[in-house]
């Protein structure tokens, strides 16, 4: 940027030879019969000039200036953003660092755990309340009411200490979660009011917090460097959703529903209609005018009036009104059935029934769209039941620009009337669905997409399923509630009661895979994986072979070099792939020696060691075309496992792609890392046994996950170099996890295949060193993104045990 001396000199010249001109014009009009003196045009023409050339440099200084002021104000905000990130860091590395100390004193750590945690909350150190209110000034400008149905509450004020201490930052809490606000900001107004203290100058904040439902607490705290967060003020928030144009629906009581999970004995057609016969005018009467939102489609064949009508009270129990029963009936011979759904033809105009011959349950559930007019479509089976709240949870997450939606779900034990086996999913995983019909029952599809669909008789038995994945080609958006909003009655002789119960499922889930994967133009085919309704899928074979670099960090260690090396070149089919090894400087004669029997192309890496920079060393001496970051203490297992890793890496969607990692018992040590394990992230299912399927086939399966460990994981190079490779700021750990994070935040799926096994000598490089340097820099960068918990681990589950096994509250 030009000096702005430089502009000012400029102009002052400009000024000169302004006055040298004025001069000239005045004495050329006080001398104007001297045909000596220039013409006055041409004077006045040189005078406009230069007035012009003055107008742009002063514009030029003042876009100078106001740049440099911009650039200075952005400047003073990222210095406090760093100081807040860099406070709150300390405090919390300072926190961390005692309980590690703790934990590592306590001999009997997991016999005392509740006492220790007990006694860890008593000893914290409260802060001064009196103290801070006496030193601090503050005040608030927003919000004036603490009461909104807004989803994003903005606080905005200013504090500083009279003590002159200088604040770093502050943050609003709710519960356990925090949002950082942006300190440091002008206040003029209050320095007027506060001329003695020179921190009123910039002492102004704003802060935005997601607002929960319902009443919580909100919680300001400010932050000094080098010291803890110390709350200065707190007030009660209520969260109201806004219900306009919405009639209050929770008033269900008033038609006489009871109980939540409606129970009934064998019926007749008669007894079940008088049953529903008030309640399903009296719903009418509620429902708002017009159209309705939802279309609940039901196919019926042989229904058992109790059944029905237990699935029609669960849908009188719905705390959203707003909704129409379509009901089509495949043929039924039974004249119970067809007895009660002629007379729930005539009794409501929000229950539409339609009958037709005997087709298939493609062919019915098609019928009952053609009776929808409802904005979306929600599929209720005729034995299955809807948890109350199963209709608001979707209109709120419809109401998010969503297309599709689905939820957790058990299973309604017939004989007993218990719930059990609850199934707890993680968010749209497309990869996971190729290789296991997760997604299940309760779907709700807007009607414009599901008309365009439409059900395939074909597929009968996995109609649904088949469904979704024509669905989801069209580039749906496509949701998860983590919520159970649906029943899955059990009766002998379902699949919900056993999952051979039906022959040729198998086969129908593999036949339409296999037509959406060439829809979708992906050279594999899906086949089967050795567990009922579990796919794998295998790349086609293939002409012309990407070349593979595979990365391996290593230090003397001959014998663990040795079997990695050896494994790699015995082993793997692949046909073209280079091995480089980054040598941390090696000094064992063994290891020099493998070094030069094996073709391996060695780079030099001296000392200090940083994981990050070695492999980013690598990289940029890679001739390939895709990067493959590989331990030394592992140990190849599947010979096509390049393969596998290839057909993910090169698709244009997928940012990574990783192994399963096992231990020498063939226990796991690696199918994906979860956000937010031990507070930062880690492996799930370890020492699992392989050959199991996990949690429904989230073992056996592909799938998408959070983030890889870089002990075996592939990326396109170019990718990677986009990306500036890993970051070099990390040193021993979270590297990966920080670059899995980087490609998402890009839209890239992050892939676990199971079909890639290698076998990881963990022990044999692990250190007893943590890095909490490391780990305060992962959290620095993405506590945000952690705090929101991993879309592939269920919220439901208990995520420390990492096991799939259902959360406990304490």
């Amino acid at each position: 940027m030009p000096d702005r001396g430089d502009h000012f000199r400029d102009i002052q010249a400009e000024l000169d030879r302004l006055r040298g001109s004025l001069v000239e014009l005045r004495k050329l009009l006080s001398s104007r019969r001297d045909s000596a003196f220039p013409n006055p045009v041409t004077a006045l023409e040189s005078s406009n000039r230069q007035l012009n050339s003055i107008k742009t440099l002063v514009r030029l200084l003042k876009t100078d200036a106001t740049a440099a002021q911009a650039r200075l104000d952005r400047a003073e905000q990222e210095t406090w953003h760093y100081k807040v990130r860099r406070a709150d860091a300390t405090a919390r590395l300072k926190s961390r660092e005692t309980l590690l100390e703790q934990i590592q004193c306590s001999a009997a750590w997991r016999v005392v755990k509740p006492i220790w945690k007990l006694f860890n909350r008593s000893r914290k150190s409260q802060p001064d309340a009196n103290g801070i209110a006496a030193d601090l000034a503050f005040a608030l400008d927003l919000p004036k009411e603490w009461k909104t149905s807004r989803e994003i509450l903005l606080i905005k004020g200013w504090c500083f200490s009279r003590s002159g201490k200088a604040i770093a930052g502050v943050r609003a809490k709710i519960g356990r979660k925090g949002r950082l606000g942006h300190y440091g900001l002008e206040r003029p107004d209050v320095v007027r009011t506060n001329r003695d203290w020179p921190a009123a100058r910039r002492c102004g904040f704003t802060i935005e917090i997601p607002v929960p439902r319902g009443s919580s607490t909100v919680r300001l705290e400010l932050i000094e460097q080098g010291s803890d967060w110390q709350p200065f003020f707190e007030h009660e928030l209520q969260g109201e959703r806004d219900t306009s144009g919405e009639i209050d629906t929770r008033k269900r009581g008033n038609i006489g529903i009871i109980e939540e999970i409606p129970r009934l004995r064998p019926l007749s057609a008669n007894k079940a209609f008088e049953l529903l016969e008030p309640l399903l005018e009296e719903h009418a009467r509620q429902a708002p005018p017009g159209t309705p939102l939802f279309s609940v489609l039901t196919p019926t064949f042989d229904t058992r009036p109790e059944w029905l009508a237990e699935a029609a009270l669960s849908l009188l129990n719905q705390t959203f009104a707003d909704w129409e029963w379509c009901i089509a009936d495949d043929g039924s011979p039974n004249r119970e059935t067809k007895k009660l759904l002629e007379k729930l033809s005539r009794v409501s105009p929000r229950v539409r029934v339609e009958f037709a011959a005997n087709a298939g349950i493609s062919a019915a559930t098609n019928q009952a769209l053609d009776l929808a007019r409802g904005d979306y479509v929600c599929f209720l089976d005729h034995d299955d039941l809807l948890e109350p709240s199963a209709l608001e949870s979707v209109a709120d997450k419809m109401r998010e620009g969503c297309d599709v939606v689905y939820s957790d779900e058990d299973k309604l034990d017939h004989a007993s009337g218990a719930l059990i086996e609850p199934f707890f999913k993680p968010d749209w995983s497309p990869e996971y669905f190729r290789g296991a019909m997760y997604v299940g029952h309760f779907l709700c599809v807007r009607r414009e997409l599901a008309v365009k669909t439409r059900f395939d008789s074909a597929f009968d038995g996995v109609q649904d399923f088949e469904f979704v994945l024509r669905a989801s080609e069209t580039g749906a958006a496509i949701a998860h509630i983590p919520k159970i909003l649906y029943h899955w009655r059990k009766t002998a002789g379902s699949i919900a009661e056993k999952s051979d119960a039906k022959p040729g499922i198998d086969a129908l889930q593999q036949r339409a895979v296999n037509a959406h994967l060439a829809r979708v133009r992906l050279p594999a085919q899906a086949e089967p994986a050795g567990l009922p309704h579990r796919l794998r899928i295998k790349p086609a074979k293939r002409d012309t072979f990407p070349r593979v670099s595979i990365i391996i960090p290593t230090k003397d260690a001959p014998e663990v070099l040795g079997r990695c090396l050896k494994s790699i070149l015995e082993k793997t089919s692949y046909p073209d792939f280079e091995i480089i090894a980054i040598d941390n400087e090696t000094t064992d004669a063994d290891a020099l020696r493998l070094l030069k029997e094996y073709p391996v192309r060695r780079i030099e890496f001296p000392n200090p060691f940083n994981f990050s920079r070695a492999n980013n060393r690598g990289a940029a001496a890679a001739t390939g075309d895709f990067l493959l970051f590989l331990n030394n203490d592992t140990e190849i297992v599947s010979e096509d496992w390049i393969q596998h890793l290839v057909y993910y890496a090169e698709q244009p969607d997928v940012g990574a792609v990783g192994a399963l990692l096992v231990y020498e018992d063939r226990t796991v040590q690696h199918a994906g890392v979860a956000l937010g394990m031990r507070g930062t992230a880690d492996h799930i299912m370890r020492d699992f046994p392989i050959g199991v399927d996990g949690y429904a086939g989230s073992l056996v399966c592909a799938r998408e996950v959070s983030a890889l460990t870089a002990a075996c994981l592939m990326i396109r190079k170019s990718l990677f170099c986009e990306l500036g490779g890993f970051s070099e700021h990390f040193f021993t750990a979270y590297q990966d996890v920080d670059l899995c994070l980087r490609l998402r935040d890009r839209d890239l799926r992050i892939i676990y295949t199971p079909q890639a096994v290698v076998l990881h000598h963990e022990w044999t490089s692990r250190k007893t060193y943590y890095d909490m340097v490391d780990r305060t820099l992962l959290l620095d960068r993405w506590e945000d993104v952690i705090e929101r918990g991993d879309p592939y681990y269920n919220p439901n589950l208990d995520l420390e045990r990492g096991d799939y096994s259902p959360r406990t509250d304490e």
